[in-house]
């Protein structure tokens, strides 16, 4: 790109300068890169949050992605999550000082097809959600933000993020 030093500016009197002493920079704050099924133009998965005010927890988004907000404290939503992941039949691998939990999920697919839905060769598999996931708690006034991780401390896609915060949405209903 080739650029020309101009003349200054020649102000007419009786008109003000319209250059200021600095020049105004604007800027905004740095967002997280979409991962995986953010960057497709499909829309999220439908979950039913219709009477939140009702209830106890209810899925939302944000900018750091899908998360689970639970009517409750921190140190009370790290205890009732422990023992979901224990009911649920997911294995609890870690716990932080922060309530932080570390735990593995396996997705359990139920079969319910007959003899001509096999036939369909040209059906995709439905996505396997299994893996090691770590659960970020955040307290967001008298509640609290529970944001998923894989074990590693990646965020998950929005898909990955509603199917396994779901299971605990209604069991801690």
């Amino acid at each position: 790109m080739a650029s020309v030093e101009g003349a200054p500016l020649k102000i007419p009197a009786g008109l003000d300068d319209p250059t200021g002493p600095r020049p105004v920079v604007i800027s905004v704050p740095l967002l997280r890169m979409p991962a995986g099924d953010e960057l497709e133009p499909s829309p999220p998965r439908v979950v039913s949050t219709a009477g939140k005010q009702d209830t106890n927890t209810y899925m939302a988004w944000s900018a750091e992605g899908a998360y689970l907000m639970v009517k409750d404290t921190p140190e009370s939503v790290a205890r009732r999550l422990r023992s979901a992941i224990v009911n649920r039949g997911m294995t609890l691998l870690e716990r932080g000082d922060s309530g932080a939990l570390k735990f593995h999920y396996t997705q359990v697919f139920l079969s319910e097809e007959g003899f001509f839905s096999s036939m369909a060769f040209w059906r995709d598999d439905p996505p396997n959600y299994s893996g090691i996931f770590m659960m970020k708690l955040k307290a967001d006034g008298g509640n609290t933000r529970v944001y998923l991780l894989f074990g590693n401390g990646e965020a998950v896609d929005t898909a990955g993020s509603e199917h396994v915060l779901g299971i605990f949405m209604e069991r801690l209903g």
